[in-house]
């Protein structure tokens, strides 16, 4: 069975967006009810539920309750064989707490914006990565339209073999 990938979109709503979204992210007990039915509209087994984002959950209940929920949520959805990815900006929480949530999640992605000659390039540094050794560095990416994420890997580097451009992920 193919694993199945849903967004669950608890920012949207702090814009006034109203379709498609977690109504209330503020209340922890609709985020609850709201995870659920994704699961369940996935068939409950192997799903993988993108959080985006923890900030809303963090700005409006005491930082041990949000601690706990986020455990609990991450518990329903790795009971069922899932992963659960989430989003958290640096910065958005203090930096004790933000440390926290990195403590309780499998894997740590960081996304970095850098200027270079005057352009914005993107960065990603793969920091954490449950059951995998990793060695962290910066790897360039773009997004292509209609193609996906294109990772610009070094041309001599441990990461590959083969030409300068890196591989497709997504679509």
């Amino acid at each position: 069975m193919l694993n199945k990938l849903s967004i669950m979109d608890c920012y949207s709503a702090t814009a006034g967006v109203t379709e498609g979204v977690v109504p209330q992210p503020f209340d922890l007990t609709n985020v609850s009810i709201h995870l659920t039915s994704l699961m369940e509209k996935m068939g409950n087994h192997q799903v993988t539920i993108i959080v985006d984002s923890l900030m809303p959950i963090f700005s409006e209940t005491e930082p041990k309750h949000a601690v706990s929920f986020l455990q609990s949520i991450a518990a329903k959805v790795k009971k069922v064989g899932g992963k659960m990815i989430a989003t958290l900006s640096t910065g958005s929480v203090q930096p004790e707490l933000f440390h926290k949530v990195e403590s309780l999640v499998d894997g740590v992605v960081e996304l970095r914006m850098v200027e270079e000659h005057q352009v914005l390039r993107r960065y990603l540094l793969v920091r954490k990565m449950d059951r995998r050794q990793i060695i962290p560095r910066l790897v360039r990416f773009d997004i292509i339209s209609g193609i996906g994420i294109q990772l610009q890997l070094p041309r001599f580097g441990f990461l590959r073999k083969g030409p300068n451009m890196g591989r497709m992920v997504g679509s």
